[in-house]
């Protein structure tokens, strides 16, 4: 009777109920515990962010300095010297780009500005003919030659005194390259201390896994690095046959933007144009326009499919989708490491539940965090990495 009764008056068993409604509920407080998760994740991320960009930005820059160190160890450079050569190296070109492009920009800069000034001046004649009358083009010639003359000297003050841009960055930038500094050396220990809390057929999967996220990072990075010395090259070359100021500059900043795949090149490019369309008229602008979206259709059609593609297969619209949310994220760090990690997802997933890898998944090459990675397979001692003195290697077989 009282089994009777709870059954008729108390709640119905999950039997009764509609399937589709016990698989939507299962999935929904599912995925409501993965949002939280990942909204926790989020937050303390943001909390140490000071941290976290400098490693991920140590890891980008380790990906595309280790060929240099795997070299230096060839000629029997010790682990440490190749390791610290090799960021030495990197400074010594970063900091001679950076001081070369401050000294052309404070150089140039009043020269831009005369050019713009003149530039606003000639399209008078034009803006009467659209229509305009005089009287408010007086005011619109006056207010914009104004407003350039008095930021004239607080952009040069800018260019010649921005210690305190560098002291903010500072922390960052010497984390950043002390971290790379032991990815290069000691990554090998590094990595083997990552799968160390995993045994047996998890550790097996977080090896593969991460071998395949480090070699999709490494030809992703070593593939746009090399498309965005194409960008900045050929940008740079027709800005100086076109005579418009700052034009080392101007394609220092096209390099750069190359690096946020699709909008980086476009926007960094379509600056220049506007540079270049405000100081030499508008048949400069459209040539530079032209060379602009030629070179964004040779990348799109030729360059990635050729360099990257093998390694990064995303559809257009999750390139897309990973960059916005990249962006609202992280912005411009987070726009830059939205398409790598939207790869690294692609090919560490599968592994890690073990299904079959992605049919086009990288070779077996360089394990993450290993200095070497040569063919003969002491690459890792040679950089500098521990002996292997009885320790388990990151095969993850013991």
């Amino acid at each position: 009777m009282g089994v009777e009764a709870r059954n008729r008056w108390g709640p119905r068993p999950p039997a009764e109920l509609p399937r589709l409604l016990v698989l939507a509920g299962g999935w929904a407080w599912r995925l409501l515990a993965v949002g939280v998760a990942a909204y926790a994740l989020v937050r303390v991320l943001a909390l140490v962010w000071l941290v976290v960009v400098p490693v991920v930005a140590a890891v980008l820059l380790a990906s595309l300095l280790r060929p240099l160190t795997r070299r230096l160890a060839r000629w029997h450079v010790p682990g440490p010297l190749a390791a610290l050569l090799t960021l030495l190296a990197t400074v010594a070109v970063l900091g001679g780009v950076g001081f070369l492009v401050q000294q052309r920009v404070a150089a140039q800069l009043s020269t831009l500005v005369d050019d713009l000034v003149g530039t606003v001046q000639g399209m008078r004649p034009l803006l009467a003919r659209l229509g305009m009358a005089d009287l408010r083009l007086d005011r619109l010639q006056t207010a914009i030659v104004d407003w350039l003359q008095a930021h004239r000297d607080q952009a040069l003050n800018a260019v010649q005194t921005g210690a305190g841009v560098l002291v903010d960055a500072g922390t960052m930038i010497l984390l950043t390259l002390f971290v790379t500094f032991f990815f290069l050396y000691d990554g090998e220990r590094v990595w083997r201390g990552v799968l160390l809390p995993f045994r047996d057929v998890a550790r097996q999967r977080m090896d593969r896994a991460g071998r395949a996220a480090w070699e999709v990072v490494t030809a992703y990075v070593h593939g746009t690095a090399v498309i965005a010395t194409i960008h900045g090259t050929v940008i740079g070359l027709v800005l100086y046959l076109l005579g418009v100021p700052l034009a080392l500059p101007l394609a220092v900043l096209v390099f750069l933007g190359s690096f946020v795949p699709i909008a980086g090149a476009l926007v960094a490019g379509g600056i220049a144009v506007l540079v270049t369309l405000a100081v030499k008229g508008w048949v400069a602008g459209l040539i530079l326009f032209v060379v602009l979206i030629a070179e964004d259709q040779l990348e799109g059609h030729v360059l990635q499919p050729l360099i990257v593609g093998r390694y990064v297969r995303l559809h257009p619209l999750l390139i897309g989708l990973a960059l916005a949310v990249g962006s609202i994220l992280g912005g411009i760090v987070g726009a830059v490491v939205a398409v790598p990690v939207a790869a690294v997802l692609r090919h560490t997933v599968p592994v890690l539940l073990g299904h079959p890898a992605p049919a086009d998944e990288p070779g077996d090459g360089d394990r993450p965090g290993r200095a070497g990675g040569d063919d003969t397979g002491d690459g890792s001692e040679q950089a500098g990495a521990p002996a292997r003195d009885g320790a388990t290697r990151t095969g993850g077989s013991s």
